[in-house]
């Protein structure tokens, strides 16, 4: 089985996991609007503050307490992205291991762990802000090497810490160590979760290429309609990739940590993947 076909196996066989807690759909649902609903509050008060009616938009300017808002959003809503993340996570191995989740459960298992996630949350945050002002350095002075490099450091970063969510949920680990973990895990795997990753990235972009198509000609007929359902299928979309990706961490950490592969998962070729990694490591040592 190819890298990418193993992908979509894998994506499957995610899905066919959701399918039977249907109501976890909602977990990375509520992932996606809560961040939506957060800048909207914050904007709304930033608006209060800061707009004047006889300047207007032109010679608005963000004073010292509205850009205090703007990080305190920042990290809400990052902290609510990894919430329901995190919730999902536990849903997942609660599925995975036997068990029966429901939102309250997966939601009862994220606030066990909240203290944990808020670490970790505002540790993704601060990373993303300084490989992004890498970027913005190398790009005012090179060009789209910027860029490159930016892509190169974030893929790492991605890479690196693909399984920090199961770890935080499941071992209660925050922060460094969560990423350590995560890393420790993946070092011998890193090609295979590459290209799973870039697998279940392309798996997304088609769940919304025709949402995207579909809300492209309708804004060619009428534009607001266009707008109203290109957004829906956007937040759709949004949250299948973002069931579909915490469903496969949850299993790649089932399986890195006992070395079984989950029952829902059997045969879908993400053994096989590790294991010729594992032959190619130990035919390196001779």
């Amino acid at each position: 089985m190819g890298y990418f076909s193993r992908s979509f196996e894998l994506a499957k066989r995610s899905w066919n996991v959701l399918r039977k807690d249907e109501e976890l759909i909602l977990l990375p649902l509520f992932g996606v609007l809560a961040p939506i609903g957060i800048g909207g509050i914050l904007f709304g008060l930033i608006y209060l503050i800061d707009f004047d009616p006889n300047v207007g938009w032109e010679g608005f300017q963000i004073s010292g307490p509205s850009i205090a808002l703007i990080v305190l959003g920042a990290v809400l809503g990052s902290i609510a992205i990894y919430f329901f993340k995190g919730a999902l996570v536990h849903g997942a191995y609660e599925r995975l291991t036997g068990g029966d989740p429901t939102v309250r459960s997966s939601l009862a298992g994220a606030r066990s762990r909240l203290g944990k996630i808020v670490s970790w949350a505002i540790l993704t945050l601060i990373v993303g802000t300084i490989i992004d002002a890498i970027e913005h350095a190398i790009r005012s002075r090179a060009g789209v090497l910027g860029d490159i490099i930016g892509s190169i450091l974030g893929l790492a970063w991605r890479v690196l810490t693909f399984l920090v969510m199961p770890v935080v949920i499941i071992e209660g680990l925050g922060g460094f160590k969560a990423v350590k973990r995560s890393k420790d895990l993946l070092k011998s795997t890193w090609g295979e979760n590459l290209m799973a990753q870039a697998g279940l990235i392309i798996v997304g972009f088609l769940a919304a290429l025709p949402g995207a198509l579909l809300g492209t000609l309708l804004g060619f007929i009428f534009l607001p309609l266009g707008v109203v359902v290109g957004i829906i299928l956007a937040l759709a979309a949004a949250t299948f990739i973002g069931a579909m990706s915490g469903i496969y961490q949850t299993a790649l950490y089932q399986y890195t940590t006992t070395g079984q592969v989950p029952d829902d998962f059997a045969g879908s070729g993400m053994e096989d993947a590790f294991a010729h990694r594992r032959r190619r490591s130990r035919r390196g040592m001779y």
